[in-house]
């Protein structure tokens, strides 16, 4: 990783009156309340930037970029901020922090030749309710934090959960990009690069937009992107089973992806299933009611969903037992029958269907509060994750026990508990998520992202270095675990041993594209070990 550049404060002053310049006041921050919040993601705190700036479009970002870069400056960009793996905290002090939020429209919406372009800072909520109404959405439409969750973060770090059961990640959907470099320059890559054309078809010559997905901002600050669109099939089921091993369930989630007819599916281990049911309440119950009656298209078909939810209640899912949970999409009610029937008779073979409350909750509201950031008891939470080929999840996730085996006697001493969710991602592999519960002092971050009637009902703790220093050696080695077994991970930022894992040609073609666009290496730097 580079060295931090020494700054003089004089200089910092200079590069903050330029941005103020091209910006205006009210869009350079340097209030210590927000550099404070801004300096934090999920799981930790980073250094202080010396500012943050909130461009307003692509054109003031580029004007902005190219004010400041005679400076010197490093530069860290950062979308709805739901990282847990220092993707966006500065590395080096006197960063400039790069908050896309304020660029959240949609420039173009074209239902008849089926794309949207969008700003990058645009929500996956705020986009999926701006497309509904014309009857479309995006192949891949949001992480389950998409209430948050930017589009611009969401191709930066990578992304999957909501259709990526069917389409893959959030990389399968996008066909064009606009970035902006350390320069200021503005790439037009995809489909935007076609000069006389519209932004209709991804391949345009070599794929140079391949190339900025999943860079972490390393490369350079994404602020514009097309999607394809689909029309979302109208009738839908769901289903839940009930597994006694690990073994079975991956194989059975295996075969159910191979047949390519579920749009999500996802798991729980013993462990975070208890958690997931400690977390819910009466309250969230009938949220999740009023959901599945509005969404069910009829008041009295609504009635009958919303009783068979509160009837199932939390007691359907057994103690020491792994759960998955599927939705099934078909264009009409014989093909989603005809979809759930090859779900049953693979899930059956092993698996024992219990009551489907789960996925009918989670796609009624797909874009829940983030209030799974902290433990049911108010515990800090972080997950490590990595996705692996459908032959080798078993074996991942024994070398992962593995490592909870061997630190047994720690987890015990600092109360440091387990999960894991798991899921597939289209036909190519199963991703297992490990995830920790350990008591530990929020962050101001929880304080002003989650909802604030659910923080006054958790418990508090005081700060606790030495579990947060135990947490720190877990997820080390889960990491290890992945890159050693040649896992993909998404959301790599500063934390996944990325260079580690990579072929020295790819390493070398990467390193050069990154001297190429950023000799200086003032854009994130430490993002993907460059």
């Amino acid at each position: 990783m580079q060295q931090a550049v020494q700054i003089q404060p004089d200089t910092i002053g200079e590069a903050l009156a330029a941005l103020t310049k091209v910006l205006g006041r009210e869009r350079v921050i340097t209030s210590e309340a927000e550099l404070r919040f801004f300096s934090q993601d999920v799981y930790r705190s980073g250094l202080l930037p010396a500012a943050v700036i909130r461009p307003a479009n692509t054109e003031q970002l580029a004007q902005a970029l190219e004010a400041l870069a005679p400076y010197g400056l490093p530069l860290v960009p950062r979308g709805g901020g739901m990282s847990y793996t220092d993707g966006y905290l500065p590395s080096q002090p006197h960063s400039i922090t790069v908050d896309l939020l304020d660029m959240h429209r949609v420039l173009e919406l074209n239902v008849e030749d089926g794309y949207v372009t969008v700003e990058c800072g645009a929500t996956w909520k705020g986009l999926f309710d701006a497309l509904a109404p014309h009857g479309v959405r995006t192949p891949y439409y949001g992480p389950l934090s998409g209430l948050r969750s930017s589009v611009g973060g969401a191709l930066s770090q990578g992304s999957i959960f909501l259709g990526s059961g069917r389409y893959g990640p959030v990389a399968e959907s996008v066909i064009g990009l606009d970035v902006v470099t350390a320069s200021g320059e503005v790439l037009r890559l995809g489909s935007h690069a076609n000069r006389n054309g519209s932004a209709f078809f991804r391949q345009f010559g070599p794929d140079l937009l391949g190339m900025f997905l999943s860079d972490c901002g390393a490369l350079g600050i994404k602020t514009r992107a097309t999607f394809r669109l689909i029309r979302p099939e109208r009738e839908s089921r769901y289903l839940s089973f009930s597994f006694r091993e690990a073994r079975a369930l991956f194989a059975a989630m295996a075969d159910v992806a191979r047949e390519n007819v579920v749009s999500e599916q996802f798991g729980f281990d013993p462990g975070l299933q208890a958690v997931r049911m400690k977390r819910s309440s009466l309250r969230e119950d009938a949220k999740a009611l009023g959901k599945v009656v509005t969404q069910s298209g009829s008041m009295l078909k609504g009635l009958k969903e919303g009783a068979k939810v509160v009837l199932a209640g939390r007691s359907f899912l057994e103690e020491d037992c792994f759960s998955i949970h599927l939705s099934v999409d078909g264009r009409d009610a014989a093909d989603a029958d005809a979809k759930a029937k090859i779900v049953r008779d693979i899930m059956s073979r092993e698996g024992a269907e219990v009551d489907n409350t789960v996925p009918k909750v989670m796609r009624a509201n797909p874009f829940a509060e983030l209030n799974s950031m902290l433990g049911p008891s108010g515990e800090r939470w972080v997950p490590v994750h990595g996705t692996v080929p459908f032959s080798d999840a078993t074996a991942t996730y024994d070398a992962c026990e593995a490592v909870f085996a061997r630190n047994a006697d720690t987890m015990q001493r600092f109360g440091i508990e387990r999960g894991y969710l798991c899921c597939t991602v289209a036909s190519s592999g199963t991703l297992l998520e490990p995830v920790l519960y350990w008591p530990d002092a929020r962050l101001g971050f929880h304080e002003r992202v989650l909802d604030a009637s659910y923080l006054a009902k958790l418990k508090t703790y005081p700060a606790n270095e030495a579990a947060a220093a135990a947490v720190d050696t877990l997820r080390g080695e889960l990491a290890d675990v992945f890159m050693q077994r040649g896992a993909v991970s998404f959301q790599i930022g500063k934390f996944y041993r990325f260079q580690q894992g990579l072929e020295p040609s790819a390493a070398k073609l990467l390193g050069a594209l990154k001297q190429m666009l950023d000799p200086e290496r003032r854009m994130n730097p430490g993002a993907l070990g460059l």
